[in-house]
């Protein structure tokens, strides 16, 4: 049951989205899929993206998620290894909300409908990260935003929920050493050594993400601050609102596709005040 799993959770998530009206989710499939054969070998290597976003104009359908490979022809103890690694809390919290779901997959859907150009094309997948850095506060902000938006809802159990605000510490221990170790404050061993300490990180994956900040220089720092500037405009805009909703909020937010956060929340606020 290790695969349609993900594709259940996937249902449900998808449900209580709609069901709490939290955005207009798009008749946009995915299907998740097992990472082929031919990409297993290299994957480890590598930093190896499961979902990746579509080209902006290809209107790909449906879209396949190449989830972490599971089979029979595995050593017991590596299945169980990689059944542990890939969890139902990292099949809802990763797999699904933040990536194949209300994450990355519905942001890249309203992106590609956007009216600005960059908008659409600034936050696909390109050899090294998205292709425009000015898409980063977008993609991923919304990204780690939605997860924060599904506990709201009630949509994760206590330990997932545990396990989101773990993400949320990670992200900002991930912030700080984007910034120390490209101002050469840090070394890679300093880096390592702080995820350890301030985020309870195991010591290869402390130093598997330290060396992910040395190759992506200022991509860290993009999760915190774009979730930060989507949570600041909704409260913004709420408290001048008698009848603030959370759909249009996010539809209208989501229409102006992966361009900086803050760029998007100047033009709401500027198009709220000129509505009063």
């Amino acid at each position: 049951q290790y695969l349609p799993q993900f594709q259940q959770v996937w249902n449900d998530c998808r449900e209580a989205a709609i069901a709490t009206d939290l955005v207009t989710w798009p008749e946009y499939p995915i299907r998740y899929v097992q990472q082929p054969r031919w990409a297993r070998e290299a994957a480890p290597n590598l930093y190896f993206l499961y979902y990746r976003a579509p080209a902006a104009f290809d209107n790909l359908t449906p879209v396949e998620y190449l989830a972490p490979p599971i089979d029979a022809s595995l050593p017991a103890a590596e299945q169980t290894r990689r059944l542990e690694a890939t969890n139902d809390s990292a099949i809802k919290l990763n797999h699904v909300i933040h990536h194949g779901g209300l994450g990355h997959h519905v942001q890249n859907y309203h992106a590609y409908r956007a009216a600005s150009r960059i908008g659409q094309i600034a936050g696909v997948d390109c050899a090294s990260r998205i292709a425009l850095f000015c898409g980063g506060t977008m993609t991923e902000g919304w990204a780690c935003y939605a997860t924060e938006l599904m506990a709201e809802i009630g949509a994760l159990t206590p330990l997932e929920h545990f396990a989101e605000q773990q993400s949320r510490l990670r992200m900002a221990a991930r912030a700080i050493v984007d910034i120390r170790l490209h101002r050469g404050e840090y070394s890679l061993k300093d880096a390592a050594a702080h995820y350890v300490g301030q985020a309870g990180m195991g010591e290869d994956a402390a130093q598997g993400e330290a060396v992910k900040n040395s190759m992506f220089p200022g991509n860290a720092l993009m999760y915190l601050m774009g979730t930060e500037e989507i949570w600041r405009l909704r409260r913004d805009l709420k408290a001048r609102s008698s009848d603030f909703s959370l759909r249009h909020f996010h539809d209208t937010f989501l229409s102006y596709g992966s361009v900086p956060v803050t760029r998007i929340a100047a033009r709401m606020r500027e198009e709220d005040s000129h509505a009063q």
